[in-house]
């Protein structure tokens, strides 16, 4: 479920760069944004069908996102979930994202870890969607930490699901945050020239306004003295 909210809101959330919107790939024109996402929450209603709402969702998708884990290479709706789907003929729309186990874990028992990829995942479909011996090679992600990583995972996922090449969806991703980096520093030093500029006014209008007080304080002084003067000489007795 944790893992389900996170890939939903990154693919709802990611904005196609400009220069895709529209290209021709082998699924299509790249739209402009990657939603609507369906997303199964439930276990199936029985053990031996689809239900009704799911089975429609798979004809409408685009592609078939799997996340894989031992957990999910156990349950039996998300093995039908990707029979049914290459049933439809769309195997090649079938995108595996891994998060936790191995996959094909059978091959590598010194691993000592759970399989990951339902069995449907593993072996290919023929013309008429039928699940053969030929083992399949997943169109697969690896969130993991010491592979692809979270990130680096969520934009396979993105190339998968346009039909682009990974290499440049990550360019093109490095270069819009580079933009934006510079945009940012941009801001930041007009920022700051405007902020010197403010300082350099406050500095004058202070140094303005402590020469006013030192000018006034001085003719305060001179007044005071003149009035000491005129006293002291109206003091003096008068002589003839």
């Amino acid at each position: 479920e944790k893992w389900g909210r996170w890939l939903h809101r990154g693919i709802e959330g990611y904005k196609i760069p400009k220069g895709l919107i529209g290209r021709d790939t082998r699924y299509g024109q790249v739209p402009k944004r990657l939603f609507p996402v369906f997303r199964d929450r439930e276990e199936l209603p029985t053990a031996s069908d689809l239900s009704k709402i799911i089975n429609q969702a798979l004809i409408d998708s685009s592609h078939l996102i799997v996340i894989c884990s031992p957990n999910s290479a156990k349950s039996q709706w998300v093995n039908e979930e990707v029979m049914a789907f290459k049933k439809l003929g769309k195997q090649n729309r079938i995108l595996c994202l891994i998060v936790d186990g191995e996959p094909n874990a059978a091959n590598k028992p010194e691993l000592g870890l759970e399989e990951c990829f339902p069995s449907a995942v593993k072996v290919a479909a023929d013309e008429d969607g039928n699940l053969t011996d030929i083992e399949a090679e997943p169109i697969a992600a690896d969130a993991r930490e010491g592979k692809d990583g979270k990130a680096n995972a969520l934009m396979k996922v993105f190339a998968g699901m346009m039909g682009v090449g990974f290499d440049e969806i990550k360019q093109r991703d490095l270069a819009r945050k580079q933009k934006r980096a510079a945009l940012v520093g941009t801001a930041s030093l007009i920022l700051a020239l405007v902020m010197g500029i403010l300082s350099v006014w406050a500095i004058g209008n202070k140094n303005i306004a402590v020469a006013a007080k030192e000018d006034s304080d001085k003719q305060r002084l001179l007044a005071e003295q003149s009035r000491d003067e005129a006293e002291r000489l109206l003091a003096q007795p008068a002589t003839n």
